[in-house]
């Protein structure tokens, strides 16, 4: 009797595997690229005053070449020098910023001693780059590094969750890496510069416990999920979108209301929270709160919904101008306070709408879309967060790029939201930074271009938010499982 033939992995087919390899070199090769300390102003400074992009361009090529305009396109490195420094504190207690023989150098601790924007589930992230060595250029080589380790492991971590015990195949892999490849590259070098891939990470981290709790229909489990879920507040304050995704899972698929679960998913979520912030608060003090009251006293940050509309109407008659606050560029405008009061209930409301939706076609649901269906929950619902806060920064998306490559490869009707989604990405990095300083200068084109960046992020949360439900619905095609 004939036996059958067992499937190759999917990795030892040939264009997954170039795929993966193509990941390395971004992280490896492209995104190490940077100039020399004070190389790029020195280049910069040498362009007349009003010269335009074109002599920028003239001054890379005339100082390093072709190969000048690749740095200068992939050189996003400058945050790095920022979590260098708050690593140091935390780790080695010393501040780079300050002199090397000053008093408290060695005894510095950061939140009570150096203010850090950050939680401490940051700091945490930024150690590990100091591996490589204690001086800045080994710790910006170690953290590029670090980036594509954490984005890696939420592509095959998440490619695991979503095959569900059953075998990956080289379609379902081949989608996911080459839609990830063509997101980093539209992205651009920041990508290779700012820890946010830990929010896609925690996801995916997520959905796992959750599986694991669904299968085994233990609270104990459900109760760690929200435990992880509170953890990631703590890193990064959005992973918080997993607990609403949950339960929205909860209340729409399950055979009757799982309200065991959901109560467990709650108290863990919120238990975990407040022994985690009360131990914070002890160790730190007011410093630590600050670290989150920083984020809630800015202001409108120049590349936000809002601040493309306020533009566009030439602020609707009244003054506007652009400052700086919050070590971003924002817009003045005497509708701030406006802004700032209606963003928070603009996605609440927004929310509201999208689980009236899929509770609403919760009887196209399957079980079998369950672990699909909480990770793309959360997606819009991060979605909704990015369109409707005041804060815009470009980093935002990569809590998108690797989760909706997920989805395209076990859901391949996907691919006009990542479609969109690449576009978008491909017009931040326009935006932020090659025509940054021309968006400042309030220029017509610039706030064109961010209005269609805005409106085609905004649509695919509405295209998203509406179809959700009937997409999971369907019964992923047996071919893609063969």
């Amino acid at each position: 009797m004939a036996s059958t033939p067992v499937p190759r992995a999917w990795w030892r087919h040939t264009s997954p595997a170039l795929a993966l390899l193509l990941h390395a070199v971004i992280f490896l090769g492209i995104f190490q690229l940077h100039f020399r300390d004070g190389e790029r102003r020195r280049i910069e400074s040498s362009v007349p005053s009003g010269g335009g992009i074109g002599a920028g361009v003239e001054a890379f090529l005339r100082e390093r070449g072709p190969l000048g305009l690749v740095i200068w396109f992939f050189d996003r490195q400058g945050e790095i020098r920022l979590f260098y420094r708050y690593a140091t504190v935390t780790w080695y207690g010393t501040d780079p910023d300050q002199p090397a023989d000053a008093t408290d150098q060695g005894r510095l601790r950061p939140y009570r001693d150096v203010p850090v924007e950050y939680q401490p589930g940051a700091l945490l992230l930024l150690l590990p780059p100091l591996l490589l060595g204690r001086d800045f250029a080994a710790y910006r080589t170690g953290f590029v590094a670090w980036c594509g380790v954490l984005y890696m492991a939420t592509l095959l971590l998440g490619l695991r969750l979503l095959a569900d015990g059953r075998p990956i195949t080289a379609a379902q892999a081949n989608r996911t890496l080459w839609g990830s490849a063509a997101f980093l590259l539209c992205f651009g070098g920041l990508a290779g510069a700012r820890f946010d891939h830990v929010v896609p990470l925690l996801c995916v981290v997520g959905g796992i416990l959750f599986q694991r709790a669904s299968r085994a229909d233990s609270t104990p489990w459900f109760a760690a999920f929200g435990a992880l879920a509170a953890a990631g507040v703590l890193v990064k304050i959005v992973p918080g979108v997993l607990i609403p995704a949950a339960l929205l899972w909860l209340c729409a698929a399950a055979p009757r209301p799982l309200w065991r679960a959901g109560g467990a998913v709650v108290a863990g979520f919120v238990m975990t929270l407040l022994v985690l912030n009360l131990a914070f608060y002890a160790i730190w003090g007011d410093g630590y709160v600050r670290s989150f009251t920083y984020h809630v006293d800015r202001g409108i940050q120049i590349e936000s919904t809002y601040a493309g509309v306020i533009m566009a109407g030439y602020g609707f008659g009244q003054p506007i101008s652009v400052g700086r606050s919050h070590a971003a560029a924002g817009l003045e405008t005497p509708y701030t306070d406006l802004v700032k009061s209606l963003s928070g209930p603009l996605f609440l409301a927004i929310v509201g709408a999208i689980a009236w939706r899929f509770l609403a076609l919760r009887r196209s649901l399957s079980l079998a879309a369950r672990d699909l269906a909480v990770l793309l929950l959360g997606a819009v619902v991060l979605l909704a967060f990015i369109v409707t806060n005041k804060v815009f920064s470009p980093q935002y998306l990569l809590w998108l790029g690797p989760l909706l490559a997920l989805a395209y490869g076990f859901r391949p009707r996907l691919a006009p939201a990542v479609l969109a989604l690449l576009l978008a990405s491909a017009l931040t990095q326009a935006i932020f930074p090659v025509f940054y300083r021309q968006l400042k200068e309030l220029r017509a084109p610039l706030i064109v271009l961010l209005n269609l960046r805005n409106f085609i992020l905004v649509a695919l949360l509405a295209w998203l938010g509406w179809t959700l439900a009937k997409q999971l619905g369907e019964e992923p095609n047996p071919k893609h499982w063969a």
